[in-house]
């Protein structure tokens, strides 16, 4: 235990984010993952509610679809234990997915979020239309920027983009606001 008078002013040793904590924690080390991290997902994907089903068919906890889910080994992800597992288990692929795409870890972790959110697929075709126009494509606020661009119906015409048009509002929203709330958990709750 750490005594609280060695913490930054304002953070807790047991500051508690959510009923989901402990599990958060135990797949988050597991997968070399900041649990604080997790917890902001979980937050923004579901706002920790078990049951939550979104209008795409997303289910639980950390709104896994249920063929990535069974992909990655997952029975019923309305269960936190197996939902929390399955959605912190896809976040680590993500992270390392993105290993070589940037060597900077903030750079990489807002890629890992933004596919997460959008689609690993959705996310090549923003860094492929990047590059296309000559757009640092390893830099997040670089592909973010461009990414109004591909809602237009020019885009169609590229054929170097699998998934088509993308408005991406939401996505560029989803990676500020959990970074946001990471940084909130990270002020708070001690590792």
């Amino acid at each position: 235990v750490v005594p609280s008078d060695t913490l930054p002013r304002g953070m807790c040793v047991n500051y508690v984010i959510s009923p989901y904590d402990s599990i958060i924690k135990v797949y988050s080390d597991s997968a070399g993952l900041d649990w604080r991290l997790v917890a902001a997902v979980v937050y923004h994907e579901s706002k920790f509610d078990k049951d939550a089903r979104s209008h795409r068919g997303a289910l639980g906890l950390m709104q896994m679809m249920p063929q990535t889910a069974s992909w990655l080994g997952a029975g019923d992800i309305t269960d936190p234990v197996e939902g929390i597992r399955a959605g912190t288990l896809y976040l680590r692929r993500l992270h390392r997915a993105y290993r070589e795409h940037t060597v900077d870890p903030e750079e990489r972790l807002k890629f890992t979020l933004a596919a997460y959110n959008a689609g690993v697929g959705r996310i090549q075709d923003c860094i492929r239309y990047a590059a296309l126009r000559g757009v640092d494509s390893s830099s997040w606020e670089s592909v973010a920027a461009i990414i109004p661009e591909m809602d237009s119906d020019e885009i169609l015409e590229l054929d170097t983009l699998r998934y088509g048009r993308f408005k991406g509002v939401e996505t560029i929203a989803y990676v500020d606001n959990v970074l946001e709330k990471y940084a909130q958990y990270r002020k708070r709750a001690s590792r």
